[in-house]
């Protein structure tokens, strides 16, 4: 907001205070407008109030149409002062008039005194919905971390991620990532045709806010470096796009959040041309993103395209290009096995059926020469095998390599390289016993087993392998560290043990790439690409546990959310991550701090003590932080489901009574209560349902009533209790929404979130999913009758499931979804959506909520972080009665001044969304005053 338009605000702030004063000196009735916005105000505090279980307040009522306020200070003292003017009112104006001349400490000091006439004259602040307590933070509540624990159990992560993918026959189209992504397309399209750029639901491209966090990076699986130029570089995030470096790696840039696809599962650079770089999208290797070819830019980075001739294709896993012909391209795909490409990339043949390739590549020093990988089912022995293979016509034929022919077992990934000093040489990383070393000597022909001393600990979902460019015996590898061998593989060292955050290499080890003028004396640079983005030693030889290794990852924001909740007044942000912990941050400091290590998971925040933060590691392991998110322990204890993938989710949820923060619910297999949360050691755990069929995917508790919760289940099926609150966990009666069977008014696929609405817990919303049509469902009569909502046409949802959906705190017909291709909003109630390609465009969005006392929209991204919308019903409506008018004004002197975490802060007075309220947003409520 610039100058004039503050001055501009000023000079009508000044009006209108002595417009104000005169009008509550004045002796005519008021317009019955204004007794309707009074009675509205004093309702919505008063339901408020009493949803908090505090007594009610009236701030305004009706007496008659001739005074405005009740108690000590009626109308009539307002015309106390000379000439009908009220004092007090009078001095606001007056303070007002002057106010651009003063400092903004001066402008704080007055408007602190007329906010203090305001409330006596009877324009008392807003209450929240739940009474907020303030207490220091002692000593014996702040929570220590356990023994960090582990990023375990990619396979059920997995699972977990496809369960909520396929449809209610188990099915998942292989082509569906495309339509859904076509859908969001054309969506975008007609609504600029028919409107043009606007904002919808209060979500325009400004709205946004990347928060971060800064200081962490996502799961990267690709690193390519400029041959001319060893600063700039390019790394690919598995789900949050391509970023560039020109400094080494010390900071990022993203490429552009709006390609087709944030998936990159490999870079390649043109050997002959670095301008023109490849880049296959998708993670074929878990299977957890899928991709639509390859992109290409022949501008070294500065443009991306689709290359058409993949337009179609699913993840490509590895791509290779000629050293002594550009034109000649191997990629490496799941599904469809090897392609070769003759003509740069303009067609394609495929020249080895496979379920899966994941190495491609040419010998450095003969295209003739080929070396790759395959994984296919075998149905004679009906087991997965993993084949090495080797080409001598550059890549139109393929032969099985004797000894690494049939590595038997789905999860026995082998992982192929060269040694550029002498191609003759291959080696192959076998994800088998622990992780071994085999070597070839005839160019990938035959392999013989290495490794006597040691393991790597490669597998399938990590297996990282790298030769030495100037000595074919060094070698580094590795799986959850890096490990090093200078004999060929016969023994491994260890030389890394990091964790999140530590400078020593993150675990997770994905691939590995050498400084392009690496000559092993006096550049011996190497990067490890990790599951916490980019680490970087100088002295590749001497690098050891703790020692010669400088993290790469600021300003990386490739960050994959899990869920995340939020608190508007304190501006605090928990959230949890794949591989990265539990995190802690703010708008005002994004680099995270860490909460808990592992993998995260669902998350909240205590609206009336936002000291007490809740997260958890995989499998429903709760924890609990008692200072805010700077450490935390585990209180799951009594929950017998958790810590057990038989009986809970990879990522189960639970969530916070808002109404008695003191309640919160965990679904495993059983749904599990608690109402003495912050007691210690741990909290107290009962089952209130009983195992059902499957485990529990969805809780929700009414804002209005906090008898009342909904859980939702991975095979479809949807239930209801009014009793939460039953002493006895027996007699907690459970109503069947949907079970599958005589009641199943939904598709029977997995329930992601349940919505009950804060205001109506007769209206409810189920989000499901599955690539398929109909997936977001309302009733309005608890759960009688239920309507698709999910609308038709190019004003309707994408067939991609719905992970996440928020209402808006004052407007009810304001709905947001998350999707694995973006953010949607519906200003009517879900008759029509829209979207745009701004904030987090199409990345897969894991969670999307309010947060607490606040109109800040939180979105949980998974592979580009937090993302946040300010976005106000009405802005300048600072007491969110839907309406701009004095009231507004005093709620906003009352105010000013404070920020985010300063007691009294509200979110909702701070109309441009900067956490502080000051003369923008005055100049702001000023501008939308409607009397």
């Amino acid at each position: 907001m610039g100058v004039a338009a503050h001055q501009i605000g000023l000079e009508r702030a000044a009006a209108l205070a002595s417009m104000g004063a005169g009008l509550l000196a004045a002796d005519d009735a008021l317009p019955v407008r204004d007794h309707r916005r009074l009675r509205r105000f004093s309702a919505r505090r008063n339901a408020l109030l009493s949803r908090a279980g505090a007594p009610r307040r009236a701030v305004f009522v009706r007496v008659s149409h001739h005074r405005r306020y009740t108690g000590s200070v009626p109308a009539a003292a307002a015309r106390r002062s000379p000439g009908g003017c009220a004092a007090r009112m009078c001095s606001v104006s007056t303070r007002l008039r002057t106010m651009t001349k003063r400092s903004t400490t001066a402008i704080r000091g007055l408007t602190t005194i007329a906010a203090m006439t305001l409330v006596v004259l009877g324009y008392a602040p807003l209450g929240g919905a739940v009474v907020r307590e303030s207490r220091p933070v002692s000593p014996p509540d702040i929570a220590s971390m356990p023994t960090p624990p582990k990023a375990t159990h990619p396979f059920e992560a997995m699972r977990w991620r496809h369960m909520r993918r396929v449809d209610e026959n188990g099915e998942l189209a292989p082509d569906a990532l495309h339509r859904a992504l076509a859908q969001r397309t054309e969506m975008i399209a007609a609504a600029s045709t028919l409107r043009g750029p606007t904002s919808v639901a209060g979500l325009s491209p400004e709205a946004w806010r990347e928060v971060g966090p800064w200081n962490i990076g996502g799961r990267t699986r690709a690193l390519v470096i400029d041959p001319q130029d060893s600063q700039r570089m390019w790394a690919g995030a598995v789900s949050g796009g391509i970023w560039s470096s020109a400094d080494g790696g010390q900071t990022w840039s993203l490429a552009s959040d709006w390609l087709p696809n944030l998936a990159i599962g490999c870079l390649t650079i043109d050997p002959a041309n670095p301008d023109v770089i490849y880049a296959g999208t998708g993670e074929g290797v878990m299977g957890m993103f899928g991709g639509v070819g390859i992109y290409y830019t022949t501008d070294r980075g500065a443009t991306w395209s689709v290359l058409p001739s993949t337009a179609n294709w699913q993840a490509v896993c590895r791509i290779d290009v000629s050293h002594q012909d550009s034109n000649r391209i191997l990629a490496g795909r799941r599904t469809g096995g090897i392609y070769l490409s003759t003509d740069g990339g303009a067609t394609w043949t495929q020249t080895r059926d496979a379920e899966a390739s994941y190495v491609v590549a040419f010998d450095p020093t003969d295209d003739s020469r080929a070396i790759a990988h395959v994984q296919e089912y075998n149905t004679v022995i009906r087991d997965w095998v993993n084949r090495a293979l080797y080409s001598t016509d550059g890549g139109v034929t393929w032969s099985t390599a004797a000894g690494l022919a049939s590595v038997r077992g789905w999860s026995s990934r082998i992982e192929l390289a060269y040694a550029p000093s002498d191609p003759s040489i291959v080696y192959a990383s076998v994800a088998v016993d622990g992780g071994v070393i085999y070597k070839s000597t005839d160019g990938g022909a035959s392999y013989t087993r290495q490794t006597t001393g040691g393991t790597s600990g490669a597998s399938w979902w990590a297996n990282p392998l790298w030769i030495d460019p100037t000595n074919p015996d060094v070698l580094l590898t590795g799986g959850g560290h890096v490990f090093r061998s200078t004999d060929g593989g016969v023994t491994l060292q260890q030389i890394s043990n990091g964790y999140i955050l530590t400078d020593d290499v993150h675990p997770d080890i994905q691939f590995i790439r050498s400084d392009p003028g690496f000559d092993g004396v006096a550049n011996r640079r190497v990067y490890v690409c990790t599951d916490g983005a980019v680490t970087r030693t100088d002295d590749v030889y001497n690098a050891a546990i703790g020692t010669g290794w400088t993290p790469l990852y600021a300003t990386y924001r490739t960050v994959q959310y899990y869920g995340a909740a939020g608190d508007g007044p304190s501006d605090l942000i928990i959230g949890g991550t794949q591989d990265n912990g539990t995190h802690r941050l703010t708008h005002s400091n994004p680099n995270a701090t860490l909460m808990f290590g592992g993998d995260g998971g669902f998350n909240a925040v205590d609206p009336a003590d936002p000291s007490y933060c809740y997260g958890e590691y995989i499998f429903l392991q709760i924890v609990r932080s008692t200072d805010g998110g700077l450490s935390s322990s585990y209180i799951f204890d009594g929950i017998t489901d958790a810590g057990d993938g038989a009986t809970a989710n990879f990522i189960a949820p639970f969530v916070i009574d808002l109404n008695r923060p003191r309640t919160m619910y965990a679904g495993g297999r059983s749904l599990w209560r608690t109402f003495n949360l912050r007691h210690n050691p741990s909290p107290t755990w009962l089952a209130i349902r009983p195992p059902g069929s499957a485990n529990i995917s969805a809780i929700a508790v009414a804002n209005t009533n906090s008898n009342v919760v909904w859980i939702g289940m991975n095979d479809g099926k949807v239930a209801r209790t009014e009793n939460a609150r039953e002493s006895d966990p027996a007699a907690v009666a459970w109503t069947v929404v949907d079970g599958n069977g005589v009641r199943n008014p939904f598709p029977n696929r997995y329930v992601n979130r349940i919505l009950i609405d804060p205001d109506d817990e007769q209206t409810v919303y189920v989000a499901l999913g599955g690539y398929s049509p109909d997936n977001l469902w309302k009733t309005t009569d608890n759960g009688s009758t239920w309507t698709d909502i999910t609308g038709a046409g190019v004003t309707g949802l994408p067939d991609v499931p719905i992970t996440g959906v928020a209402r808006h705190p004052d407007r009810s017909d304001w709905l947001y979804v998350g999707t694995d291709v973006g953010v949607f909003a519906s200003e009517d109630g879900g008759l029509t959506w829209s979207t745009n390609d701004a904030g987090p465009a199409n990345v897969v969005v894991d969670e999307i909520v309010f947060m607490h006392d606040s109109p800040t929209l939180l979105v949980a991204s998974h592979g580009r972080g937090i993302f946040t919308a300010h976005v106000p019903a009405l802005p300048g409506d600072n007491d969110h009665d839907l309406d701009v008018d004095l009231s507004d004004l005093a709620r906003l002197l009352s105010l000013f001044g404070l920020c985010a975490g300063d007691d009294g802060y509200d979110p909702f007075a701070d109309a441009d969304g900067d956490r502080c309220i000051g003369l923008s947003d005055l100049a702001i409520t000023l501008a939308n005053f409607d009397g």
